[in-house]
C-alpha cells in the first residue's frame, strides 16, 4: 500500500491505495509473467526504453551486448540494411541443425523475418537461456527461446511521435579531383598501364609496352566534363 499523510482530526477516514508494482519487478517468462525475485531460471529482459536507445532497425542488433549469453553476428547477406542479424545463445547448440533461437511474439511462435517487425512496437523482450525455462517449448526452445512483447494501447490522449534523421556525404580524399580535364586523365591512365605491363617478361622493353597501350587510347572518347561537380558533389542521404 501507498504511505500517506493525514492531518490531526477527531474523527480519521482512511483508504487504502494500492501501489503500483514497477514493471521491472515483473518478467515475462514461458507461462505468463512472474516476479524476478520468485523466477529461478536464467532469463535477462531489454525493456522499450533501452530498444529505443539502440536505434536498430531490427530487433535482434538491440541485444548486442546488453545481454549476457547472446552473441549477435552479421548474417551471410553482405550486410544488406534492415536484414536480421544472427543470435545464438549461449554459443552453438548443433553442428548440423539448425541454432536459430524460438521467437515467440505475444505467445505466438513467430518463423517470420524478423526485419519485418519494427523495433518501436516492441514493449519488452526477454531471453531464456536454460532448459528450466524452455521447457514449454520442448525441442523448439533446444537453442533459446526470445520472448517479444508489443506494445498496448493506454488510456490518455493520444500521442504522435516523430523520428526523422537527415545527413550529408562528400567525398573523404580530396586530392581525387586532380583530374580537371581529359588530357589530365589520358596521362593518368598511360601512367597506370604502363607501370603495369613494363619490364615484365611479357613486356620487357618500352616498344612493347606502347603496343600493348595503343588499343585502349583508341577507346577513349574525350568529353568536357565537370568532373569534380559529377562525381563528388555533396549530396543529401
Amino acid at each position: 500500500m501507498q504511505t500517506q499523510e493525514v492531518g490531526i482530526k477527531a474523527n480519521l477516514k482512511i483508504i487504502l491505495k494500492s501501489a503500483a508494482q514497477q514493471i521491472d519487478e515483473v518478467m515475462v517468462v514461458a507461462y505468463g509473467t512472474a516476479k524476478k525475485s520468485s523466477f529461478t531460471g536464467s532469463a535477462a529482459t531489454v525493456k522499450a526504453d533501452k530498444i529505443e536507445q539502440r536505434q536498430v532497425s531490427n530487433i535482434t542488433g538491440a541485444m548486442s551486448g546488453i545481454v549476457a549469453g547472446v552473441q549477435v553476428t552479421s548474417s551471410n547477406s553482405g550486410g544488406q540494411p534492415g536484414v536480421a542479424s544472427k543470435l545464438r545463445i549461449r554459443g552453438v547448440g548443433s553442428m548440423a541443425a539448425g541454432n536459430e533461437p524460438l521467437y515467440v511474439i505475444d505467445g505466438v511462435p513467430f518463423d517470420g523475418d524478423l526485419s519485418t517487425l519494427n523495433p518501436s512496437d516492441i514493449e519488452s523482450t526477454t531471453v531464456l537461456k536454460d532448459a528450466a525455462s524452455n521447457a514449454l517449448y520442448g525441442a523448439r526452445g533446444a537453442n533459446g527461446v526470445v520472448l517479444l512483447t508489443t506494445k498496448k494501447g493506454k488510456i490518455g490522449d493520444a500521442v504522435i511521435t516523430l523520428d526523422a534523421k537527415w545527413g550529408t556525404n562528400s567525398r573523404a580524399v580530396p586530392n581525387y579531383d586532380v583530374l580537371k580535364n581529359p588530357a589530365t586523365y589520358l596521362e593518368k591512365a598511360y601512367e597506370a598501364i604502363y607501370n603495369s605491363v613494363f619490364g615484365t617478361s611479357k613486356y620487357p622493353t618500352v616498344e612493347a609496352a606502347h603496343k600493348r597501350l595503343m588499343p585502349y587510347f583508341r577507346l577513349i572518347v574525350a568529353v568536357d566534363w565537370d568532373t569534380k561537380y559529377i562525381l563528388f558533389r555533396p549530396e543529401s542521404i
